[in-house]
């Protein structure tokens, strides 16, 4: 069976969730405290009690068998007899193995109590025949896997009795030999294991210790001697091997706690492969998860809506939402990371998303730091305001942090402040790190660690220090500023003419040549040796009399002073970043105030 649509709505904070044409693997995504879990819940009340409000189904039939019992390919379960029809399939006994049209579930919570040991008989029952009741599957993983390894262990020891029995028999019947291809009960065990945790191997059972042994080269040890992410995946795993479930709908409460991205890809890949015609729920904070089921289902959870109308927003590669973050360099899979996301500048390792964190101290827990690659692959601020800033993305709302480096050229901070009604901010300052150069918590941040002659003590020598260095930069700063002015003047180089279409060899190459003198004349012209020089000239001028009035701290990079001063002081940029972070909360010196009221304006 495969759930094809859901209604569910009153299950606070969700009002009314409604998704149709689900297909075999369907992810439900959404910032915390949305209602994702207590969404799953109820669909799982519901399919244990019949008796939940406001939610129903429609349910597809996936094998011959199911659609015999109904006496048709469909049920809507907002039909009563249809419902009754449901009710009975979910109801009938199961065996422990070929799990056949039920319901499965694994939860956020997958902590493994300590196992009971199983009592140890010469022969037990096949217990792959073994019923285990109805609604087994309902319970969580925990409550099961108890049942799971001790099923592998009794199964083993079944097979082996009954192998001899059957060796007594032949002998007693004068045979001399008997066939020995009967399969090995751990081989599906084995390849799971090999899949997932590969080049390590499980390489047999000790029923009599009641543990499982693995290989690792030469080595061999427990299983309980895995890390706890392989241990889980096992357990995952293993029962769903155990069960080998066909027909049936597995709810998979947040899949990637505790896992490796590699790890998490590779156990929903083998869950896939097990059994047939299964459909997969997934409650899910990742974003690999959320990019990679893009051809599924993949339906967004909003907060609720004041109309009280549908919150589910069901996702496509192709809409004009997600086209605008993949050209920010970000899948749509970002969405699922929190309820206000803040884009800055760098990568997933970069220093700047480190130290905004550090200066935050996590003080805005419904905020999440997403970095977008370096400066150049910002887009226009027009692009970024029309296509992300100015809406709010599946309940999400974005923002972006930019250095004054890394503001788009053409736009004042003020302008862009305003159109984009603050959510686009760029910092007074050149670069983050200079709000790293107050002399004051530089000094402190050496009290501890210099004697009272130092000059790291001293504010005065630290300031006159940090303009030295600003000075030896002003011919640098006046090159980045000039060779970026004239960069955005010019512009990208296109030789594309226009209405090329049906044109002979000779034609086009002469229509591309006369675009590229185009090109040309305009390069050139934005290029003006006279204006250049004049600029340059200016620009050193300004910056030279920001040195005087105390406003080169905006205008000169602070990145590479920053450098030069530790070096000078013999001590790590890095640590000294968290010394300075760690000094300046403690003394409450106010270093990195401009951007902590951005933080604290969109935090609200």
């Amino acid at each position: 069976m495969r759930i094809d649509k859901v209604i569910s709505g009153n299950v606070p904070p969700v009002k009314l969730f409604e998704a149709e044409n689900l297909s075999d693997l369907v992810v439900i995504a959404g910032p915390n405290g949305v209602g994702k879990s207590r969404l799953i819940n109820a669909m799982l009340n519901y399919f244990q009690s019949f008796n939940q409000p406001g939610t129903s189904f429609d349910i597809v039939a996936t094998c011959p068998e199911e659609s015999k019992a109904w006496g048709k390919d469909r049920l809507v379960t907002s039909n009563a007899e249809d419902a009754q029809k449901l009710r009975a399939l979910l109801q009938q006994q199961q065996k422990r193995r070929n799990l056949k049209s039920s319901i499965i579930y694994y939860e956020s919570d997958r902590s493994i109590q300590k196992i009971a040991p199983l009592k140890f008989q010469w022969e037990f029952a096949d217990p792959w025949e073994e019923s285990v009741g109805q609604g087994f599957c309902f319970n969580p993983l925990k409550s099961r896997w108890q049942d799971t390894i001790h099923a592998i262990f009794k199964k083993i020891q079944s097979q082996k009795s009954s192998i001899a029995s059957r060796a007594i028999q032949l002998k007693s019947a004068g045979h001399a030999s008997m066939n020995l291809e009967f399969s090995d009960p751990l081989d599906p065990f084995r390849d799971a294991f090999s899949k997932l945790l590969g080049p390590k191997r499980l390489v047999g059972a000790d029923v009599q210790k009641q543990t499982l042994i693995y290989a690792e080269g030469d080595r061999e040890d427990d299983v309980k001697t895995l890390s706890s992410g392989e241990r889980e995946v096992l357990n995952i795993i293993f029962d769903f091997i155990l069960r080998k479930p066909s027909d049936c709908v597995v709810f998979f409460d947040e899949p990637e706690l505790h896992l490796h991205p590699e790890l998490l890809h590779k156990l929903i890949t083998t869950l896939r492969s097990v059994g047939k015609n299964n459909q997969f729920i997934l409650i899910s904070h990742s974003p690999s998860v959320i990019s990679a089921s893009l051809e599924d289902s993949v339906i967004f959870l909003t907060p609720p809506k004041p109309d009280g109308s549908n919150q589910a927003v069901l996702v496509k590669p192709d809409d004009t939402t997600s086209t605008a973050l993949h050209k920010l360099g970000q899948s749509i899979g970002v969405v699922a990371l929190g309820h206000k996301i803040v884009l800055v500048e760098g990568n997933e390792a970069s220093l700047d998303k480190q130290t905004y964190g550090q200066i935050l101290e996590n003080k805005h827990s419904n905020i999440v730091l997403q970095p977008v690659g370096g400066k150049d692959q910002l887009l226009s601020f027009e692009s970024i305001l029309d296509d992300i800033l100015n809406r709010t993305i599946w309940g999400v709302d974005f923002y972006m942090l930019a250095d004054r480096d890394a503001a788009p050229a053409g736009h004042t901070p003020e302008e862009m402040t305003q159109r984009s009604n603050g959510r686009f901010i760029v910092l007074e300052r050149y670069h983050l790190e200079n709000y790293f150069l107050h002399p004051r918590v530089l000094a402190m941040c050496f009290e501890e660690q210099e004697p009272d002659d130092s000059w790291l003590r001293d504010e005065l020598v630290i300031q006159a220090k940090l303009l030295e260095i600003a000075r030896s930069f002003l011919s640098y700063a006046t090159a980045l500023i000039v060779s970026k002015h004239v960069r955005m003047s010019v512009g990208n180089v296109s030789l594309m003419p226009r209405a090329c279409v049906d044109k002979s060899e000779p034609e086009l190459a002469q229509m591309i040549l006369r675009t590229q003198a185009t090109e040309k004349s305009r390069i050139l012209t934005s290029m003006n040796d006279e204006a250049t020089q004049l600029l340059t000239q200016q620009t050193y001028q300004r910056l030279q009399t920001s040195l005087a009035d105390g406003s080169w701290i905006n205008e000169v990079p602070g990145k590479p002073i920053l450098a030069k001063f530790a070096g000078a002081a013999k001590i790590p940029v890095g640590r000294l970043k968290s010394l300075y972070i760690a000094k300046n909360a403690e003394k409450q010196l106010g270093a990195f105030a401009e951007i902590e009221k951005i933080f604290q304006q969109w935090a609200m």
